[in-house]
């Protein structure tokens, strides 16, 4: 339950079983391989090698383009079925077997048809949409023509300028012929036929109107009949495109050796740019990385097995060099790394923070939910998605956690009598007794957070403030054995003293411990002030003294001028640091109003229920319908809710009290998957 133990180690082998030692350390992803610098005299690329990975690179290429153009065509695996689950060995038997360039190129050519069917589609339609208004035209477009004496010209007009237009063209000459070819709502279409010598006037009378001239197809006949002719294409690429997804549907049948094909190709690539990464000479090669300390021996014995002709040691880590980061927990307390990483790892150096904060997220989630009902469905929704889903790691580890939640949260919720915003009154007897105080109350609960929200309050700022004392002792702790012991008793430790002194008094001042301690608890508080005050004094004295040269009046007045007074002040002002304390506490009061808001949304819902149940005929499934749905959007919305702000409480609250965070992420050389899962 700590963070992994992560030596630096370094591995030469004879460069003739390179491929088979790098496959051990791929298959057993437990190596974060450290690249070798580039100006080392042992960094290897040959050409040939570069060819290799460059042609595996653009096989992937291809096999991604295959799976993305099939994606929608191919057989998928049932929802319940999930990614395929196979060994090394069968996955290389399938890529063995599994001709994907031929598939990889009947997808080229289904592509090519797609893309050619569809060019020609908005060419045609383009065509189509632009010749159409002048299918009435009765002349054949070869006679439309440029005469000795006359010119043609064909456009369009707004409609609403049409009249005007053709009056005043009809009024220059008895020899134009103008005539409307199709008035449309918005457009009319127009053939001009005029006297070459005119041309200048019905230009300028066109423009007045803002005519826009068009130009006929360049064929032979009447455009009716080419425009048939485009209808006639249109369709043939229509089929074309139909034809294809025939043909989809056919090479979709390989989708799932695509998959495994895809994910092999992964392996290699990485595997290639891995041998980048080490240094090699003419007849050996040298790994050096990262390795947790209790894989080493389990890795000698898996590269034993595929050869002897290596040597791997731990080696010392060189000057400001820092490992990478691991978190190592049990099968219990892994789901709550999720929570962890999401704030960021711990440095090398630092507390690994899971096992201390699983408690408290659980507990906090569940106060934020405060409805038992809604704990025993996400519980069984989640241990269904467990038990019926083939889930990655890190899915697995948040459905998990999510289960936990659920479980706590029932337990929780029923001390808090939240059963789907339902009221004791509105269940039967025997699920609810008479509490002290008279009130009606439902079995095994025990508070009632609508009627008595302080009861609550007190319990949500009492576990803050364990919480931020606990992080307190854990710097403390840290700073104690891993820095500096003095500088752990003077800083940490002495607000550990405080803050504890400060929860003795309160407790014995609410009555939780005998009223005779309540002198002993304030003489302490006052005490862990005092020591806070006086550390400060004689520090800044000590130092004042050690820094003034000369005689021993001069050293005696700057200690005193120097040193006590403007160190007392500033251990006075250090206490300021115990309101960022008070105000840390005080953000645990937001579990109150979580759990308050999802109890009263949930009995929102149920009034709504209970009113459209009285209406004639359909009320019952209305009641049915806003009940279940409005629970369901209730839940979600207040278990999103109640993981960000339980979160939040441990990122900004206890968190920050004992780390810094930061660290690098071990990222082990291993065979990452996308559509497939790997057998271990």
């Amino acid at each position: 339950m700590a963070l992994a133990k992560i030596k630096k180690i370094q591995l030469i082998g004879s460069k003739s079983k390179k491929s088979e030692i790098l496959e051990v350390l791929q298959d057993s992803g437990a190596v974060d391989i450290i690249e070798i610098a580039d100006d080392s005299e042992l960094k290897g690329d040959s050409y040939q090698d570069l060819q290799s990975n460059q042609k595996t690179e653009l096989a992937h290429a291809n096999v991604e383009f295959a799976i993305k153009l099939l994606n929608d065509h191919g057989k998928k695996r049932g929802i319940l079925e999930g990614p395929e689950v196979l060994s090394n060995k069968e996955v290389e038997e399938r890529v063995k077997n599994f001709d994907y360039e031929k598939i990889v190129e009947g997808c080229t050519k289904v592509e090519e048809k797609i893309a050619n069917a569809k060019n020609n589609l908005s060419a045609l339609k383009n065509e189509l949409s632009l010749y159409t208004p002048w299918k009435k035209l009765e002349i054949p477009v070869e006679n439309i023509k440029e005469t000795v004496n006359t010119k043609t010209i064909l456009g369009s007009l707004k409609t609403n300028n049409l009249d005007d237009a053709k009056e005043k063209i009809i009024k220059l000459s008895d020899l134009i012929s103008l005539e409307v070819v199709n008035k449309g709502t918005a457009d009319s279409y127009l053939m001009v036929i005029f006297e070459k010598e005119l041309e200048r006037e019905i230009r300028q009378v066109l423009t007045e109107y803002k005519f826009s001239e068009s130009e006929l197809p360049k064929t032979e006949g009447l455009v009716t009949d080419y425009l048939k002719t485009v209808e006639k294409d249109i369709h043939t690429n229509e089929k074309a495109l139909k034809e294809t997804d025939k043909e989809l549907k056919e090479l979709g049948e390989n989708i799932q050796n695509l998959h495994v094909v895809h994910d092999y190709l992964s392996w290699k690539i990485e595997k290639t740019d891995t041998d980048k990464k080490l240094g090699q000479t003419e007849y050996s090669f040298m790994v050096t990385g990262w390795m947790q300390k209790k894989n080493i021996d389990k890795i000698k014995g898996y590269i034993d097995e595929v050869t002897n002709e290596y040597e791997l040691t731990e080696i010392p880590l060189e000057k400001d060099e820092i490992p990478p980061v691991e978190l190592d927990n049990n099968k219990f307390l892994s789901p709550f790394e999720a929570v962890s990483k999401i704030y960021g790892l711990p440095k090398s150096d630092e507390l690994d923070p899971t096992p201390f904060l699983a408690a408290y997220f659980i507990v906090f989630f569940a106060l934020c939910l405060t409805d038992a009902g809604y704990g025993l469905v996400m519980f069984f929704a989640m241990l269904a998605i467990l038990k019926f889903f083939k889930l990655a790691d890190g899915i697995k580890k948040l459905v998990t956690l999510l289960m936990y939640g659920g479980i706590v949260t029932f337990i929780i919720g029923a001390l808090f009598g939240g059963w789907f915003g339902l009221t004791p009154e509105q269940v039967p007897q025997f699920l609810t007794y008479a509490a002290d105080n008279g009130e009606q109350f439902f079995v095994f609960q025990k508070i009632n957070a609508l009627t008595n929200p302080i009861a609550v309050l007190i319990l949500a700022l009492s576990l803050g403030f364990i919480q931020v004392l606990m992080g307190v002792i854990m710097k403390f702790v840290h700073t104690f054995r891993t820095v500096d012991k003095k500088e752990a008793l003077l800083e940490s430790g002495t607000w550990v003293f405080l803050l504890s002194s400060i929860g003795f008094m309160i407790l014995t001042m609410t009555g939780v411990l005998p009223e005779s301690l309540v002198g002993l608890s304030k003489n302490l508080a006052l005490i862990g002030v005092g020591i806070i005050i006086v550390k400060s004094a004689i520090a800044s004295t000590v130092g004042a003294w050690k820094n003034k040269k000369g005689g021993i009046v001069g050293k005696f007045i700057s200690s005193i001028f120097g040193g006590l007074i403007p160190g007392s002040l500033k251990g006075v002002l250090g206490l300021y640091d115990l309101v960022g304390y008070m105000s840390d506490i005080l953000s645990y009061s937001r579990m109150l109003a979580l759990g308050l808001a999802t109890a009263i949304i949930g009995l929102a819902v149920n009034i709504v229920a209970g009113l459209v149940l009285g209406m004639p005929y359909v009320g019952w499934l209305l009641a049915a319908v806003v009940f279940v749905g409005g629970h369901i959007f209730n839940l979600l919305l207040n278990a999103l809710g109640s993981f960000i702000h339980s979160g939040r409480l441990q990122f900004v609250e206890f968190f920050t009290k004992f780390m810094e965070g930061g660290g690098d992420e071990f990222k082990p050389f291993s065979k990452k998957t996308k559509y497939i899962f790997l057998k271990k």
